[in-house]
């Protein structure tokens, strides 16, 4: 039995809408594939040294004239006495920041003890002067996209 003519050509441009819906869908992945690479790089700074910067997990500050890259990881845990609360021992904040000096990466935990203003840790020839906001705040959760890592790099 042979298909109508007319049937024939519905059959086709059924397809080929079918066909154009699927290019349609690739193309909309690929374009939120690229739009969330480029999220992730947004708010990247450049500093130089003894300039005080902020970054958020994630993100990433370039030091101009030391080949180095600072990037906050993550916070690995903070116990730190929230405010207003009386504690016995006034816990820490730590963070993992990533540097890359002169093509090399180097892992780094910025430890920072509660109560206190700001921390300094040592890299190679440098200082680094940092301190993790926000402050916890007794009763409230602190989600990891919320904390900023402020520093300042010297030698």
């Amino acid at each position: 039995m042979r298909e109508h003519p007319y049937e024939l050509c519905k059959m086709r441009e059924e397809a080929n809408k079918k066909k154009s819906r699927w290019y349609l869908v690739v193309l909309v992945i690929i374009l939120l594939i690229s739009v969330t690479g480029c999220v992730r790089n947004q708010g990247d700074v450049t500093v130089g040294l003894g300039e005080v910067f902020t970054i958020g997990v994630g993100q990433s500050a370039r030091i101009t004239g030391e080949d180095m890259v600072i990037t906050f990881e993550e916070v690995i845990g903070d116990s730190r006495c929230p405010q207003n609360v009386v504690c016995v021992w006034e816990g820490v904040a730590s963070s993992h920041v990533r540097i890359t000096h002169q093509g090399t990466s180097y892992s780094l935990v910025l430890n920072q003890p509660g109560l206190t203003e700001q921390a300094q840790e040592h890299f190679i020839n440098y200082t680094l002067t940092f301190s993790l906001h926000p402050y916890p705040r007794a009763g409230e959760e602190i989600s990891p996209g919320e904390y900023r890592l402020t520093l300042t790099v010297t030698k």
